[in-house]
This record gives structure tokens, C-alpha cells and sequence, in this order.
């Protein structure tokens, strides 16, 4: 039951988005504008979210049918702790970014992003470092130089990443 609520959930917040996105000012020099982006990520959370709900009724449909009676559902085991852990990643690693692109810059953010999840999924740590540097450096071109994104170079290395520029 709680993956046919957080299905919703996705749903609900995908056409939120689709509808925000659609307010967004047109450009008449391009073909698509500043909502295409959003758009596409809220059409992604709405074919998420339904593809969760209805596999939440799909097994719950298939465990009635098995049992032969209907039983009060529980919520399941709860969590442990490393389970716990791993569900508050992903908003710290978000908010870990908001606050510490603008000082240490959005390539060394995400490299420590990035080394920090694959250590925590048991990744050996020069892999991990590899990785997460190999990784970093391409998201950083691809956004900076080929799709013009302004991405926050930091103020611990005075604005220039050395190795790059």
C-alpha cells in the first residue's frame, strides 16, 4: 500500500511539474524553450509513479488471490538502520550540493557526491575515487560547455579549476 501512495505521489508531483513548466516563457528564435527540460522530467515522474501504483495493485491483487481471503495489510518490516541511511541520501546529497557548490564548485560537489554514495554501496575506494572523478569531470563539460550551463565554479579556488581552464 505505501508504494500505491508513493506512486501517486510521483504522479501528482510529475503533472504539477508538467503544469509549471508549461508557464514558462517561449522563445520565438527556437523550436522548444526553457519548459522542455521540466516537462520531460515531469512526464518521467508521472510514467514512474504509475508504473509504481500499479504494480503496488498488481502484487497486492496477486497475494489476495493467493491467500484466498483478504488479511489486514501491514506497512511491512520496518526499516533497519543502514536502510534508514540510505533512504535520507539522496535529499542530503541535494541539500550537500545547494550549500557547498557555491564554495568548493559544482565539479569537486558532485565528485564528493558521488564517492560518498559508491563507498557507502561498498565500492573499493580507488574505484570509487576513479569514478566519481571520471564521472564529475564529464557531467561538468558536458553542462558547462556544451549545453551552456552556468554551473558554480567556487570560491575555495578562487573561481578557476586550474586542471580545466
Amino acid at each position: 500500500m505505501r508504494d500505491f501512495v508513493t506512486g501517486l505521489a510521483f504522479v501528482i508531483a510529475g503533472v504539477a511539474t508538467i503544469i509549471t513548466a508549461q508557464q514558462f516563457p517561449t522563445l520565438p528564435s527556437l523550436q522548444y524553450g526553457p519548459s522542455l527540460f521540466p516537462s520531460i522530467v515531469g512526464a518521467g515522474f508521472c510514467i514512474g509513479g504509475a508504473v509504481l501504483a500499479a504494480n503496488a495493485l498488481w502484487n497486492r491483487k496477486r497475494a489476495v488471490v493467493q491467500q484466498g481471503v483478504v488479511e489486514v495489510t501491514t506497512l511491512g518490516e520496518p526499516t533497519s538502520g543502514r536502510a534508514g541511511l540510505a533512504m535520507l541520501l539522496p535529499p542530503v546529497a541535494i541539500l550537500f550540493y545547494i550549500f557547498a557548490s557555491d564554495y568548493i564548485g559544482a565539479m569537486l560537489t558532485m565528485t564528493v557526491i558521488m564517492f560518498v554514495l559508491m563507498i557507502l554501496r561498498k565500492t573499493v575506494p580507488w574505484v570509487a575515487l576513479v569514478a566519481s572523478l571520471l564521472v564529475a569531470l564529464a557531467i561538468y563539460f558536458i553542462f558547462s560547455r556544451y549545453l551552456l550551463v552556468p554551473l558554480p565554479q567556487g570560491v575555495l579556488i578562487e573561481g578557476r579549476l586550474p586542471w580545466i581552464f
